[in-house]
């Protein structure tokens, strides 16, 4: 399985390719920020940079995925504090992955699943925002960071 980000989704489309002319059956899963439309629904608010788009991509074919996973900001904000506190200080794009991986093998009973994610960011960027107190509070509530975390978020530690 190979779970990819999907900005431009050139990453994405160029990982699919490449597998499906191999031909090595690998599950390609894209992840998404929920509010981006790049594979249809709502347009909505996205206050994290890197991941989802207002338009579809034009360099988006559908038919090469297995499935797409969206992935709220919130999710995406603990999973980041998750990391940084286990000493991996990654940005939102590889924040949004992660959860979005670890959420997809949660629900589907794979046995012993090979797993890759790509990460595409490192936090460093992220300083004044996902790891800053003051914006968390303003955009999402006081609670967000260390609200109780989806099971499969607890695992990565």
């Amino acid at each position: 399985m190979l779970f990819v980000g999907a900005g431009t989704t050139g990453t994405l489309m160029g990982c699919a390719h490449y597998f499906r002319e191999l031909r090595r059956r690998v599950w390609i899963v894209a992840v998404d920020s929920v509010g981006s439309v790049a594979f249809g629904g709502v347009p909505g608010r996205r206050m994290i940079p890197g991941l989802g788009t207002s338009i579809r991509p034009p360099l988006l074919d559908e038919s090469l995925l297995d499935d797409v996973v969206r992935v709220e900001e919130a999710d995406t904000i603990r999973t980041c504090h998750r990391l940084a506190r286990s000493g991996f200080l990654f940005g939102g794009s590889t924040g949004t992955v992660v959860s979005g991986a670890v959420s997809w093998l949660a629900r589907h009973d794979m046995r012993e699943p090979t797993a890759v994610a790509i990460a595409p960011d490192l936090g460093e960027r992220y300083l004044d925002t996902i790891y800053q107190t003051n914006w968390l509070e303003d955009l999402y509530g006081p609670d967000l960071v260390g609200a109780d975390e989806p099971a499969s978020i607890r695992r990565l530690a």
